[in-house]
């Protein structure tokens, strides 16, 4: 994971709603003071669909996944961390 991701995965999962990448990276630089370029969020969030623990919805709006809250609780057996993990090295190219 790069340093984006989790606080990603943890701003939706707390509001539990679908946000726009406008959205998220507003709350990732005034609840996390963590500043990322807008090609680099777009980027994550492509990669973190890609892995499963996001989801794109309407083509405009992303949420966390069952798997991405298990990611973020720990909760995760050894080979869904693995897929996970590899997912998130390769990237969806």
């Amino acid at each position: 994971m790069r340093d984006a991701d989790r606080p990603i995965l943890e701003i939706l999962n707390e509001s539990g709603l679908a946000l726009r990448a406008t959205s998220i990276r507003y709350n990732l630089r005034t609840r996390y003071d963590t500043d990322v370029a807008e090609a680099t969020l777009y980027r994550r969030l492509k990669v973190l669909t890609y892995a499963g623990v996001l989801e794109k919805e309407d083509d405009t709006y992303y949420s966390i996944t069952e798997l991405g809250q298990r990611y973020l609780d720990e909760d995760l057996g050894d080979d869904e961390v693995a897929e996970v993990s590899q997912r998130l090295q390769e990237g969806p190219n």
